[in-house]
């Protein structure tokens, strides 16, 4: 029980009204300096957005033009609804005339309604491109896109200006609310339209986004084991490729077969020298081959060789002259299978050759495959669920504390007055997401770098975009 009432202190902390959130001067200091910069930097980053794109026409494709409109739209957050967002946090009352108020409200929900709705479209722009290319491609033109960036802003009107179409008579009061003797400026309490500007303006676009996301992954979860089975069968391809070109290098059976013979006639000519001979004064036809092999000099020194028919007479040390006749080939004969004789050593150096050229051949060919457009396509549509996911998962963060504080609130009524403090920091990390776009984008896209750089540089970089 003693937790419970703890929790429902901190939760509703009744004691400490909104004007007195941060009483200390260094504590305002502080705040005003953050909420300061966070203002400058979301107006900034989004207005370099416009300015890259204006600049820059190749940049303006069907994609980028919804980027920019969500920039737009981020823009005018900062503007608008920001600057008057942080004086009311560091004053902790509404200071400005009542009829400001309303406006206020309005454009905050316009605003933050057109920021997550573009996110949306984003995605379904990156959707169907990926999982219906044909269909859509021939008609993601710029009409398009107009089309779909005029329908975002229509949605967003109807949720932030349906107070004025007769919600705002029904409710009890107005936007504007006293409490604790200061004047809040606040949305309106009426609890049917709180369910309807909360699920048009995020739980609508947060479904759309997840479903649109996941469907993405899947189309590129399965393009992935498409790309995988197909460098599979290139392989395969290769190496069956590679063993045909083998075989006809490698000599057959019946060169096998031819060569045997020849070298059992050539053993049994040389066993019938022997037996002539005896054991002691026979020639190795072997020994004399890789003499003949060795070099002509010595050879024509030691033997002396005559034609077909002829006798050779060779003086060993230490052993009688032989005479041999008619029991050798012709010298041509012999020449001609001391050629063929090192078949072994011929067939692996050519297998080398082969095997060497296929590899180079297939490296080649991946490398032109990567050049090849339909890869860098792939490469772009990669970075841009990456981009997608990255965004989705900003948009959960910021903004899903805001919505749930926003619908519990309206009804729990008396029971649920959310710390000031916490309060503050939920609305503003909202708002944070506005200023979180544009450094995703920035970070993510070359093209934007590229720009970017340009714009601050010069004539520099100019030879680095046309290289593109």
């Amino acid at each position: 029980m003693n937790s419970y009432y703890q929790f429902k202190f901190w939760l509703t902390a009744k004691k400490q009204p909104f004007p007195g959130v941060c009483p200390e001067p260094q504590g305002n200091a502080f705040k005003g300096l953050a909420l300061f910069l966070l203002v400058v930097w979301t107006i900034g980053a989004n207005a370099l957005v416009f300015v890259v794109l204006k600049k820059n026409p190749r940049l303006q494709t069907v994609p980028n033009l919804l980027v920019g409109n969500l920039a737009f739209s981020d823009l005018c957050l900062g503007l608008i609804v920001l600057p008057l967002s942080s004086v009311y946090a560091i004053a902790g009352e509404w200071v400005f005339p009542e009829m400001l108020c309303e406006i206020f409200v309005s454009a905050d929900i316009l605003c933050s309604t057109a920021s997550i709705w573009n996110l949306g479209i984003v995605g379904l722009d990156r959707y169907w491109a990926i999982t219906s290319p044909v269909a859509y491609m021939s008609k993601r033109n710029k009409k398009t896109a107009g089309i779909m960036i005029l329908s975002v802003w229509v949605f967003s009107s109807l949720i932030s200006l349906a107070p004025m179409l007769g919600w705002k008579q029904v409710a009890p009061h107005g936007n504007m609310v006293q409490q604790n003797g200061t004047w809040q400026c606040t949305f309106l309490d009426l609890p049917s339209y709180t369910v309807y500007s909360a699920t048009g303006s995020f739980f609508i676009p947060l479904l759309l986004m997840f479903f649109v996301y996941f469907k993405i992954y899947q189309a590129f979860a399965k393009h992935r084991a498409r790309q995988i089975y197909r460098q599979k069968v290139i392989r395969k391809h290769i190496e069956s490729t590679i063993l045909h070109e083998i075989s006809h290098v490698l000599p057959t059976s019946d060169e096998f077969a031819k060569e045997e013979e020849e070298d059992e006639d050539d053993s049994s000519s040389s066993g019938a020298v022997e037996n002539g001979l005896g054991n002691n004064d026979a020639i190795p036809e072997e020994d004399e081959m890789e003499a003949e092999s060795s070099g002509r000099d010595e050879r024509s020194d030691e033997t002396q060789h005559t034609t077909a028919g002829s006798s050779v007479t060779p003086t060993l040390p230490g052993k009688k002259e032989v005479t041999m006749a008619r029991s050798l080939p012709p010298i041509s004969d012999r020449k001609k299978k001391l050629e063929a004789k090192p078949v072994k050593s011929v067939v692996m150096i050519s297998y080398e050759k082969v095997k060497r050229h296929k590899i180079r051949k297939e490296r080649m060919y991946r490398k032109s495959l990567q050049r090849k457009p339909k890869a860098i396509s792939a490469a772009k549509e990669r970075r841009g669920v990456k981009v997608l996911g990255i965004i989705l998962g900003c948009f959960t963060i910021c903004w899903t504390p805001f919505f749930i504080m926003y619908i519990v609130v309206q009804f729990c009524r008396e029971n649920c007055h959310v710390n000031p403090h916490i309060e503050m920091f939920i609305t503003w990390l909202g708002y944070s997401n506005s200023a979180m776009n544009p450094i995703i984008y920035t970070v993510f896209n070359r093209d934007y770098q590229i720009a970017l750089k340009r714009l601050f540089v010069g004539d520099k970089t100019k030879p680095a975009i046309r290289a593109l």
